[in-house]
């Protein structure tokens, strides 16, 4: 395993830590029964033991990716900053660092 900054430890932490939040709430408010149960396990299995099961990984990185690209239309059309797009790709960059460290595909999921 390769070793990732403290910053960049932080910031896919962080990261993941929203992206479950916001999946089990998305669930919730869906009214999705299984899911609501697979959010919650993915949850819980990141917050007790620190571990990613699954596609998470995935989907995790292409969230990311997701933001970065949303964050660059923003500032190309004048909806947002420069330093929002910028502070997005890093996000991006360092989540995928974290990943790879930790041993967790980044590759499987292509937006469109």
């Amino acid at each position: 395993m390769t070793a990732v900054g403290e910053d960049d430890d932080a910031t896919a932490r962080a990261f993941i830590a929203y992206y479950l939040h916001d999946v089990t709430a998305n669930a919730a408010e869906d009214g999705h029964p299984s899911l609501i149960e697979v959010a919650a396990a993915e949850r819980t299995a990141w917050e007790d033991h620190g571990r990613l099961e699954g596609n998470t990984p995935q989907f995790v990185y292409g969230w990311a990716q997701q933001n970065a690209i949303k964050a660059g239309q923003d500032a190309l059309f004048g909806r947002g900053s420069r330093e929002a797009w910028a502070q997005a790709k890093q996000q991006m960059e360092a989540v995928g660092r974290w990943l790879t460290a930790h041993g967790y595909p980044t590759e499987g999921v292509t937006t469109k």
